[in-house]
């Protein structure tokens, strides 16, 4: 993946707004019922994907395995709470696994929150991470490689990236595409990267908290906003971000996701699978900061 990368601001104090929305909620209990939470999913009920809009299970071509990449965690090592879950993605199976929250209506700033933790089968994969979309309708994102029309389309994962010189599943850097992103040499535009600094490389069998917020621009201004905490320590702070064209297009839909093609796997650490573990998510207004005990 080539990319245009942007740094910007060492790690700093949590979102000076307040202390966040999960330190009047002691373990999270009670924090959906919140006026400001628009969704909320520690999944320990139901079938994975239960909450969701829309759970995307796609096999590569040729596929051979058939095992959901979906399951119910409950290994008392692993979890958080009772239950936790697990996305797996094995070379001869699905190539991508992926959760999506519709929000009605859009909005112009957001915050999502969720912990995640990384498997020791976990060498680097293709992309996957917590994000967020707006979406004018089906069909507007261009494709790899495309700007997006202003009046459109923009998204945006956090995600980690590799190998270059950071250890699995490598260091956390939001993965973009919006109508003013800068081509590569070639003209192509490819995901542009904000850079957490310093490196956010997450430990392998370690729960880590993630939480981010997006500011959409006012039309014909460069002032959008990007931020990320990671477990409760800010870590990244960019600005002057013309992230589309008109007020009309708001941001409309979050995701979990995880996608590895097969042919991928040799250059992408190795391996045969990638499996990782998502739980606490909570989508909001306002700064969340981290799960209280």
């Amino acid at each position: 993946m080539k990319s245009f990368t942007i740094l910007l601001l060492l790690c700093g104090a949590a979102f000076a707004q307040d202390r966040g929305l999960a330190m009047k909620y002691p373990a999270d209990a009670g924090i959906a019922k919140d006026p400001a939470v628009l969704f909320h999913d520690d999944f320990e009920a139901g079938d994975i994907g239960t909450k969701w809009d829309e759970v995307k299970r796609r096999k590569a071509r040729g596929a051979t395995d058939g095992t959901d990449p979906f399951a119910v965690e409950s290994d008392k090592s692993i979890v958080r709470g009772t239950r936790s879950a697990r996305v797996q993605l094995r070379k001869d199976g699905h190539e991508d696994a992926t959760l999506t929250k519709f929000l009605k209506p859009g909005r112009d700033e957001l915050f999502m929150r969720h912990y995640v933790r990384y498997g020791s089968d976990y060498g680097y994969h293709g992309h996957g991470g917590s994000g967020f979309m707006a979406d004018a309708g089906k069909g507007n994102f261009k494709g790899a490689g495309k700007a997006p029309d202003g009046d459109k389309h923009f998204w945006a994962t956090l995600e980690p990236i590799g190998p270059r010189q950071w250890d699995p599943p490598g260091a956390l850097i939001f993965y973009a595409y919006w109508w003013k992103m800068k081509p590569d040499g070639r003209g192509n535009h490819w995901g542009n990267w904000f850079q957490p600094t310093p490196d956010q490389v997450p430990k392998r069998e370690t729960w880590t908290c993630v939480e981010w917020r997006v500011k959409a621009n006012a039309a014909g201004k460069a002032d959008g906003e990007l931020d990320c905490w990671i477990d409760g320590r800010k870590c990244g702070e960019f600005r002057k971000i013309e992230w589309r064209s008109t007020d009309d297009l708001k941001i409309n839909a979050v995701q979990l996701s995880l996608w590895l093609e097969p042919g991928a796997y040799a250059r992408a650490g190795g391996g045969t699978t990638r499996t990782v573990w998502y739980d606490d998510v909570v989508v909001a207004t306002k700064f969340i900061g981290p799960k209280t005990p």
